[in-house]
């Protein structure tokens, strides 16, 4: 009999790890959707809300008023608007014999919730890029590769010299410098590594900062607030086909003025309208639920999330394509 008996594969059998598993669940902050516009508490899926004609506000009416006469007055136009928050929802069974069987660090009903979390913010975000982030959608749409301006990724470029035309055309219609910006994850790359851009970053260096300062730099040099990267990907494939991933938002950017928060006397590009009264939603009009399927042996985990992406200023955006070189 060898010496080396017993072997190594004869003292143990092999198992799962209890203290790691492979499991591709996103950074929730790759996701801009619900940090975009501010948001609308509402307590009924559909309802109205009221537009102040812009034309009239800044219309130069005021005149000389002279000695005993009246002063010149006119009034303005109000019309009303409409949100419509669509409930969108996804589940995760766990059977009753998935439970008993399971290994612990499948930890199936955490999976199942952090699945179908996963699930929604998707949805969500690709909910936002097709109703905010492209052409026809806003004031202004700026093609940089039929303009005649160089795309953002070449050595010539000049990105902040039309960013700033973008916000000065925003201004002029409106009265309002854009103070945020949304941008494709290629797009901000590309940014990053322009000439003009890097050189006012860090002296042209190139950069080893960490992606929020560089991020902070950037949005200080453009002279915004805030500026979100859409970083979220997505499996465009069917089950059972070979994966197709793809960034959610890649090529463009869309430079606009929103506040922070929602008021009577200040507009806003756009904003998200988030069903609160649809039971048990927070407010970001979400929600998860568990409850038993007894017929399938089950528990379902089950969410939802009902809002509307509604563009309520469009002259407050700016919407830049087509920035890359294929």
């Amino acid at each position: 009999m060898p010496l080396t008996n017993p072997t190594a594969g004869d003292v143990h059998v092999n198992v799962p790890l209890t203290n790691y598993a492979q499991k591709y669940l996103q950074n929730a902050d790759n996701f801009i959707a619900g940090r975009a516009f501010p948001n609308a508490t509402v307590a009924k899926q559909s309802d109205k809300y009221y537009v102040f004609d812009k034309g009239d506000f800044y219309r130069d009416e005021a005149a000389i008023r002279a000695d005993g006469t009246e002063s010149v007055g006119s009034g303005f136009n109000l019309s009303t608007d409409t949100y419509f928050a669509d409930v969108r929802a996804f589940h995760k069974d766990v059977t009753d014999r998935q439970r008993a069987n399971q290994d612990a660090a499948v930890q199936l009903d955490n999976s199942a919730t952090q699945y179908v979390m996963h699930k929604l913010l998707i949805s969500r975000e690709r909910v936002f890029a097709t109703e905010a982030f492209g052409t026809s959608i806003w004031g202004t749409d700026f093609n940089v590769n039929s303009s005649g301006a160089a795309l953002w990724n070449a050595a010539n470029s000049t990105p902040i010299e039309e960013i700033r035309n973008g916000k000065r055309t925003v201004h002029t219609n409106t009265g309002f410098n854009p103070n945020k910006a949304i941008i494709g994850r290629g797009t901000y790359d590309a940014l990053l590594d322009n000439d003009d851009i890097l050189g006012r970053i860090n002296g042209g260096a190139t950069t080893a900062l960490p992606a929020m300062v560089q991020r902070q730099r950037l949005a200080e040099i453009l002279e915004l607030d805030e500026i979100l990267v859409m970083n979220g990907v997505y499996n465009s494939a069917v089950e059972g086909a070979t994966d197709s991933m793809s960034l959610i938002g890649n090529d463009g950017m869309l430079l606009y003025y929103a506040p922070s928060t929602l008021g009577l006397n200040e507009p806003t590009a756009g904003a998200q309208f988030s069903w609160t009264g649809y039971m048990g939603a927070t407010q970001n009009g979400m929600r998860i639920k568990r409850f038993r399927m007894d017929h399938l042996e089950s528990d379902r985990i089950e969410g939802d999330m009902a809002f509307d992406f509604k563009v309520t200023g469009a002259d407050l955006g700016y919407f830049f394509s087509n920035t890359l070189s294929a």
